[in-house]
């Protein structure tokens, strides 16, 4: 089960992060169909959330996915941590411009 699990975990980081690599160079083309008032800010919101979405990936593949194969140690759980903070912030950054390009 913990293989299955493991598997499944990386399986899904990859698909975001392929997802976010994706969702960069797309950013200008989703901003103007959407038809945002502000189209540089929206324009910044779509970049922040692809930023997100790979530092989310990243989260996922250190915590879970590698202190469950190898023992934690201090540069891990620095690592991971890391991720997450930048994780929130690029999320934060994408809240905050989706709602300042409207």
């Amino acid at each position: 089960m913990k293989v299955f699990a493991i598997f499944f975990l990386v399986l899904f980081s990859v698909v975001v992060v392929v997802a976010g690599l994706w969702l960069w160079p797309q950013a200008s083309d989703m901003v103007l169909d959407w038809g945002f008032g502000r189209p540089a800010v929206a324009l910044w919101a779509v970049r922040s959330a692809a930023i997100a979405a790979v530092a989310g990936a990243q989260v996922i593949l250190l915590v879970p996915v590698i202190g469950g194969i190898y023992r934690r140690g201090v540069a891990d759980t620095v690592a991971g941590l890391a991720a997450a903070v930048i994780f929130v912030l690029a999320l934060g950054g994408t809240i905050a411009c989706a709602f300042a390009g409207r």
